[in-house]
């Protein structure tokens, strides 16, 4: 499908539900995401004390064009079905400009089951299913800028498949690492690296067997300087705009996290997910500042660039082959 022309005008249409702060997430999840480049009308906003609603709504919807965003919950189906409500006299407004040129409506399902229940008038049209960021509390902000900008409907998806895809792998990882706590902590005066696990005494970071058997590494865990010397658990970094000194650390503190993870295909994914660390963690850190580390930074600080993304789901893979292998 083609890209709309995008819209300066947007109108908000939804129910308050049972309690007027239940819906305050609009302001923050779509108002915001759209006032910057928009025109919006959200009733909470819009509607001074002492106008009238209904009038103010109308002129709202004469503007033109207009996009008109119907943010289908259980509570607008009930709403829509109420005859005297608010929503039930808007969507009356609504029915009557649904044809017209420069309006263009778009269903926003929130909950699902809405979809197939919507207002006569929505049936039919192409609607945007938020339902999966929704019921995860993912941001929705993104998708709906994209209606609003005229993206074409499989641009706005694809982004969604990503706000997915990167909570998902997320949220696996998490799960993952979480279930063998580690944190590792860097003392600034004396670079020395300990790593604390939950069920046993913590221990100095050492290089993993295959760094000292690796190419890419073994010509340099030898070295024996105050503030870089694996062998003796003592690793450097610093604030700098290159990332190369911090990279055997960043991968060592990575390999940590997945020990059981070892092979040659397993080592490429390591090493790229070090780069990834030393760019991201390890060369913000002022070389006499001390750092601690655990699984929420792994996935924070990896997921931060693509290249780290793809590295967390392939070591995530191994894991998991790892796993049912065993």
């Amino acid at each position: 499908m083609t890209a709309e022309e995008p819209t300066d005008s947007v109108f908000i249409s939804y129910a308050w539900g049972e309690e007027f702060e239940s819906k305050e997430w609009v302001r923050q999840r779509i108002v915001s995401s759209l006032d910057w480049n928009h025109d919006v009308f959200w009733d909470r906003d819009s509607v001074a004390f002492g106008q009238s609603i209904d009038g103010v709504i109308a002129e709202a919807l004469a503007k033109r064009p207009i996009l008109i965003l119907c943010l289908c919950d259980q509570d607008y189906l009930k709403a829509a079905q109420l005859k005297g409500s608010g929503l039930y006299r808007e969507l009356e407004m609504l029915a009557k400009i649904v044809d017209e040129p420069n309006v263009r409506i778009v269903p926003l399902i929130l909950e699902a089951g809405c979809a197939n229940k919507l207002p006569d008038f929505l049936a039919g049209r192409l609607y945007l299913n938020l339902a999966p960021l929704h019921q995860q509390n993912i941001d929705i902000g993104m998708a709906v800028m994209g209606v609003a900008e005229g993206l074409p409907p499989a641009q706005v998806q694809s982004g969604i498949n990503s706000q997915l895809a990167t909570f998902r792998l997320r949220q696996r990882a998490l799960n993952y690492l979480q279930k063998r706590p580690v944190t590792i902590w860097g003392n600034g005066r004396t670079h020395e690296v300990t790593v604390y696990r939950h069920d046993i005494a913590p221990v100095l970071l050492s290089p993993p067997t295959w760094m000292w058997q690796s190419n890419s590494w073994d010509y340099m865990l030898e070295d024996d300087g105050p503030t870089f010397c694996p062998s003796k658990g003592r690793w450097h970094w610093e604030l700098s705009s290159s990332s190369t000194d911090m990279r055997p650390l960043a991968t060592a503190v990575l390999s940590i996290f997945f020990e059981h993870l070892t092979g040659e295909e397993e080592q490429k994914w390591l090493n790229q997910g070090g780069i990834v660390l030393a760019n991201t963690f390890f060369r913000t850190v002022l070389i006499t500042e001390p750092f601690t580390f655990d699984a929420e930074d792994v996935v924070g600080f990896l997921m931060r660039r693509d290249e780290g993304f793809e590295a967390l789901e392939e070591l995530m893979r191994a894991t998991d082959r790892t796993v049912t292998d065993d």
